[in-house]
């Protein structure tokens, strides 16, 4: 097939897909019938060049200079990709306009798919997927295919075994997160191009397939999180391979497989903040491979990673605002390399400007709902960092340097407090040291390409999720995305020390082998032993409020809606603050009894199924009850010995 004949397919397929968005426009947006007019136009103006094309008549003389000829030179070489970017883009604006013209109901799964085509369309504009001899890869990479496949499946097991147990309670956050997913479900929340609770849509939609699938239970609500963390292992392997070789890899996916934080927040869901780390170290990987292989389709896979991922949670505009500011630091260390890519630069930004559209769409028409996490937490949008510095008398200044260092030091030496409560910091003892070598080392290098990434990386989420938000170091769970990258530190600064430390020694590869595999061994141990066997028997997630929503729920969730439930609760806990009883208990209704009962409670149907639920501090009244209704059968609940509750249940039978 020639030039002239690729160029008349590509033709008749805009044509065709100009008129069908034109007719999608006429049909769906009502109102406004600019938009399908003006692709009714381009449509009919690229049918008549078409046809123009297809009827002239052909001449022998010379060179062709007309103008239709001149005006196609610059894609007749790849006019079937030109069509696709036009489409991708022409798709993005459709999906934007039709979003515009939704009434807040309905379904939104026109403009998902939509979306969805147009990033389909710039992916295979730019798609190559050069022959390779696969048999001769498998064989030249089967050694680390194995220990790539044992790691994830490690990690898998870690993070899918006793999911819905280990935590033994949910917190308010998953429960809220859960009646989210449930509303979906229910057809209550249908679009999912938005943000709600600090998440995006999406991630809320995926959670709802994925309890669809797997039951409406703990599992199925943390199920994404354990996915996500799973795969986070290989694609951390990929990464740090290309960065600084198979050694180093390896390393940093075995510290992740097995690490005691990145394992907590992959068996939770009160963040998106592990699907953060994931789709950072994929764009990452996207992005400087493209780079050093000046690949376009790289450069769109990268786009196509982030674009989803601003579609998950929040991680995704911090990728945003950090690659330009690479890009510009790279081009005054390594100006050929950005000067090489500046067109798939270009590439890059109008693949993300596909993705990105409806969401840039909601964020400009719903800024604060858009922006209210960042509202709420951040030191400067909320004005703490204002009052902060009129209530210490410090300079604002000051005050940013301590939180710097705060956000710092939460990787290896602040304890993982918020929605962990951990004694330990992000790192264990020993990596939480080789951690500081590669820092150094990679600082010392930090005019090479990749190490300059991996200090972008570290640098940005240290400051803008750790530093720029009240207290640092208290909440280590919101710099997540940067872990993968403290593992690479991790590792690179063990594999430099070991190498730097036996390179006169005889045999020096098995040494390093042989020490770095000891390295691996002791992690390993010091991880789990902290997570499984010092943290998970401990009840030292969330506090006592928490739990006990927790408990009340899951016993609410076993005796079913047909009963009427009342708390006993006040002045320590009321019903209403933790979503997860709603969650768990599947919408039993609960009433609040603050006033202590001191005579029996007539407010109740005697003949109804009840349960009375006391605190520990309010059991004696459980006295006045039996007394209103016999026959009831008490049970009490403990956690980690110490009562939590005293539950009371009439099954309506008394008269």
């Amino acid at each position: 097939m020639d030039a002239e004949q690729k160029l008349d397919i590509a033709l008749a397929l805009g044509v065709l897909a100009l008129a069908l968005i034109g007719q999608f426009f006429f049909s769906k947006v009502r109102g406004d019938s600019r938009d399908g007019l003006i692709f009714f136009a381009l449509a009919v103006v690229l049918f008549l060049i078409l046809a123009m094309r297809s009827e002239a008549e052909p001449t022998q003389e010379g060179p062709r200079t007309s103008w239709l000829h001149q005006a196609f030179d610059s894609v007749r070489g790849e006019p079937v990709r030109a069509a696709l970017v036009v489409l991708s883009f022409a798709l993005a604006y459709t999906t934007v306009r039709l979003l515009k013209a939704k009434p807040g109901t309905g379904s939104y799964w026109d403009a998902f798919a939509l979306w969805g085509m147009g990033g389909l369309c710039i992916v295979a504009a730019f798609a190559d997927f050069s022959r390779v001899d696969l048999r001769s890869w498998f064989r030249r990479h089967r050694l680390e295919l194995v220990v790539v496949t044992v790691m994830t499946l490690t990690a898998g097991a870690l993070r899918f075994v006793a999911l819905g147990t280990i935590p033994d309670v949910v917190s308010g956050d998953e429960g809220k997160i859960g009646m989210l997913a449930l509303s979906v479900l229910k057809g209550e929340l249908n679009n999912m191009m938005a943000t709600i609770f600090g998440h995006s849509t999406m991630y809320i939609f995926a959670m709802a397939g994925a309890m669809k699938l797997f039951g409406v239970n703990v599992m199925g609500l943390r199920l994404l999180s354990a996915l996500g963390g799973t795969l986070t292992v290989p694609a951390l392997y990929v990464l740090a391979r290309r960065m600084f070789g198979v050694r180093v890899a390896v390393i940093a996916a075995a510290l992740l497989t097995v690490s005691h934080f990145h394992l907590h927040f992959s068996r939770i869901i009160v963040a998106g903040s592990i699907q953060d780390a994931l789709f950072a170290t994929l764009a990452f990987y996207f992005f400087l491979t493209g780079l050093e292989e000046r690949s376009p389709f790289r450069f769109v896979l990268s786009a196509l990673v982030i674009g989803i991922h601003l579609y998950i949670y929040m991680g995704a505009r911090l990728l945003i605002l950090l690659l330009p500011a690479y890009v510009f630091a790279l081009w005054i260390t390594d100006q050929e390399l950005v000067r090489e890519n500046l067109g798939n630069l270009l590439t890059f930004v109008g693949a993300l400007i596909v993705m990105s559209a409806p969401m840039a769409l909601w964020a400009v028409e719903h800024t604060a709902e858009f922006m209210a996490r960042a509202n709420q937490v951040g030191i400067i949008q909320s004005g703490w960092l204002a009052n902060e510095a009129h209530r210490t008398g410090q300079s604002q200044f000051s005050i940013l340097v301590h939180l710097l260092v705060q956000a710092f030091l939460t990787v290896n030496y602040y304890p993982a407090k918020a929605f962990y409560n951990s004694t330990l910091p992000m790192l264990d003892f020993l990596s939480g040291a080789t951690f500081i070598l590669g820092l150094a080392y990679s600082l010392y290098h930090i005019t090479d390409r990749r190490h300059l990434l991996l200090n972008a990386w570290f640098w940005s989420g240290i400051v803008v999720g750790g530093a720029l938000v009240v207290l640092p170091a208290d909440a280590a769970y919101r710099i997540m995305i940067i872990f993968p990258a403290v593992c690479i530190f991790a590792a690179l600064g063990w594999d430099r020390l070991i190498e730097f430390g036996v390179r006169e020694m005889p045999a020096k590869k098995v040494t390093m082998n042989a020490f770095t595999a000891v390295f691996i061994v002791l992690v390993t141990v010091l991880n789990l032993k902290a997570y499984f066997i010092d943290y998970a028997q401990s009840c030292r997630y969330e506090d006592w409020g928490t739990r006990f929503a927790s408990y009340m729920g899951e016993y609410l969730g076993t005796v079913g809606p047909e009963y009427k439930a009342y708390l006993m609760g006040a002045p320590r806990i009321r019903y209403g603050i933790h979503r997860s009883v709603d969650f768990l208990s599947e919408g039993t209704s609960v009433t609040n009894v603050d006033e202590r009962i001191t005579s029996e409670p007539t407010f109740v149907d005697p003949n109804s199924k009840v349960v009375f639920i006391f605190i520990p501090d309010r059991q004696n009244e459980l006295t006045f009850v039996k007394q209103y209704m016999p026959g009831g059968k008490v049970l009490r609940k403990y956690d980690c010995g110490n009562l939590m509750m005293v539950i009371y249940q009439v099954d309506g039978s008394s008269s």
